[in-house]
């Protein structure tokens, strides 16, 4: 599905998906390369998934984050999908619960 992955993209998930870090919206947000305000619509639409919260601090799996990134340009640019339909259909690929 993803056609192209930069190297350092490519670098950090590996790493991630390892040791399984988890980091807060402000780290995601840096990732996605959006505004906080915007990673929060994306956990509201159901597009990023809460793997843990630590007080009311919720907390992402980084390597999902990464992969994420990528999947969701991917079926923007070439399905021309709506984030809504976005996030039905990482729920089917990815075998999430919605």
């Amino acid at each position: 599905m993803i056609l192209f992955m930069p190297e350092k993209d490519k670098e950090v998930f590996t790493m991630a998906a390892r040791k399984a870090k988890l980091i807060g919206i402000e780290e995601a947000a840096q990732l996605f390369g959006k505004s906080v305000h915007q990673m929060r619509q994306y956990k509201s639409k159901g597009l990023l998934k809460v793997a843990d919260c630590v007080g009311n601090k919720d907390l992402f799996n980084m390597a999902e984050v990464v992969l994420l990134k990528h999947l969701i340009r991917e079926l923007r640019v070439s399905e021309g999908l709506s984030l809504t339909q976005i996030s039905r259909r990482l729920d089917q690929m990815m075998g999430r619960a919605a």
